[in-house]
């Protein structure tokens, strides 16, 4: 019994270091009329619609959408930015 009670403990306490990670995150808010499917770190096909917030996974961002309207940047775990049309150019900023 103590052996079963030792690898739960220790499973437990794994679950514990590693769950932080699985939800790191960047909030990218769309300020844009655009919807964009974005891939950023190693996941891709995630949607950012037009005039909202969301997360996204942290990394290399490339977002494109069905108008042919683009941006690309990178945002870190934690970090928050947005997207906006300046001058017909879609760009991807630090929120502010």
């Amino acid at each position: 019994m103590h052996t079963r009670h030792l690898v739960l403990a220790v499973g437990a306490a794994a679950a514990l270091l590693i769950a932080p990670r699985a939800f790191a995150s960047c909030s990218i808010h769309n300020e844009t009329k655009y919807s964009f499917t974005v891939e950023s770190g190693n996941t891709s096909n995630q949607s950012v619609g037009s005039h909202t917030q969301t997360s996204i996974a942290p990394g290399r961002v490339i977002g494109k959408s069905k108008e042919g309207k683009s941006f690309g940047g990178s945002c870190r775990d934690g970090e928050k930015v947005r997207v906006i049309e300046k001058d017909g150019v879609v760009i991807m900023e630090p929120a502010p």
